[in-house]
């Protein structure tokens, strides 16, 4: 025979109000798609890192009429290419002093006679400008450029690939035939051609980004349309009576996010560095403005003698678009459902 085995008193007992409420609980809190992504952004260190650096050229870029040291197209022949110079920090090339051709280096400030209360952290150009003021100032041109293509991106792009691909048939045969003629002409000629109606200068830019650049949004996302268009929900939509915009806001385009934001981040960089070709070749902004390809263009010039010119605006515009480029990564695996753990 089995032993007896003594239970507890209450073995049996239904558990008190909190033993019950603990018991309940869930392990983790429920996270919306927008928080989810998020957290997924955060573990991935290099774009986060590269949104917060996105986040502080932003600053010093629109905030450069306030921070800018000096002025961006005040010229003073006194000042005429003089080199780096950081207070307090002895290091050749950041002190305020060149380099000969027989390898000695000289006090450029001193030759020249500038007070010693008079700096220029990243040296000036050949009219005597301040370098750093004129690449914040180029920087928030390059990144109003970008905005631009963004901006179009999201108006124009989106709204015609969900009527292409909610319509379908003819109508998206039509409009696919625009998309390939438009996306048939290269970007250069269109903007010579803008230059027989307008002056160069960000004017013909955006036009050009304008007529050309959302032509990639908009076939992502008559793509996705297509997708969306018969699952059950869209169709349980269309059957209860909803007209196709309340659809396209209430239905559509929250599925369509993810793919929006990530093609919008690959838009920006490539609209930077268009600009910054266009103006590095002489048909983009044209002088007394700055953005980052005519300093190039104008750093260039002097490269052998005074490679700081152009050294410092291309580290900007490389810092900038290696940070899009790992933010729009990042934002692809937090968006992308495929990707979760």
């Amino acid at each position: 025979m089995a032993d007896k085995i003594d239970l507890p008193v209450d073995a049996f007992e239904p558990l008190d109000k909190n033993n019950a409420i603990d018991n309940e609980k869930i392990a983790a809190p429920s996270l919306t798609f927008v928080q989810d992504a998020w957290r997924r952004l955060k573990k991935n260190k290099g774009a986060f890192i590269s949104l917060w650096v996105l986040v502080a050229i932003f600053i010093l870029a629109f905030g450069s009429p306030i921070l800018a040291p000096h002025s961006a197209t005040e010229q003073n022949v006194e000042y005429t290419n003089l080199p780096p110079k950081i207070p307090g920090v002895p290091i050749d090339g950041l002190n305020g002093k060149l380099k000969t051709s027989s390898g000695s280096w000289y006090d450029a400030y001193e030759q020249n006679s500038i007070p010693k209360d008079k700096y220029f952290i990243l040296g000036t150009d050949v009219f005597g400008r301040d370098l750093l003021s004129r690449i914040m100032y180029g920087t928030k041109i390059s990144l109003i450029v970008a905005l631009v293509a963004a901006l179009v991106d999201l108006g124009v792009g989106v709204a015609y690939g969900i009527l292409s691909g909610w319509r379908g048939g003819r109508v998206d045969t039509v409009m696919q035939r625009i998309i390939e003629i438009i996306s048939s002409v290269p970007n250069l000629v269109v903007i010579v051609l803008m230059l027989l109606v307008f002056k160069p200068g960000l004017t013909s830019i955006i036009l050009a980004i304008a007529v050309t650049g959302w032509t990639t949004m908009a076939r992502l996302v008559r793509a996705q349309t297509l997708k969306l268009k018969d699952q059950e929900y869209i169709l349980a939509a269309r059957t209860l009576g909803e007209s196709p915009v309340k659809i396209a806001v209430k239905h559509l385009l929250p599925n369509l996010s993810s793919v929006i934001i990530i093609q919008t981040m690959f838009t920006i960089p490539s609209a930077i560095f268009f600009e910054a070709f266009l103006s590095f070749i002489g048909i983009g902004i044209s002088a007394p403005q700055a953005s980052l390809g005519s300093l190039l263009n104008d750093g260039q010039k002097n490269f052998q003698f005074l490679p700081y010119q152009m050294w410092y605006p291309a580290i900007v515009l490389c810092i900038i678009m290696v940070a899009f480029n790992l933010l729009g990564d990042g934002l692809r695996d937090a968006f992308d459902p495929k990707t979760k753990e």
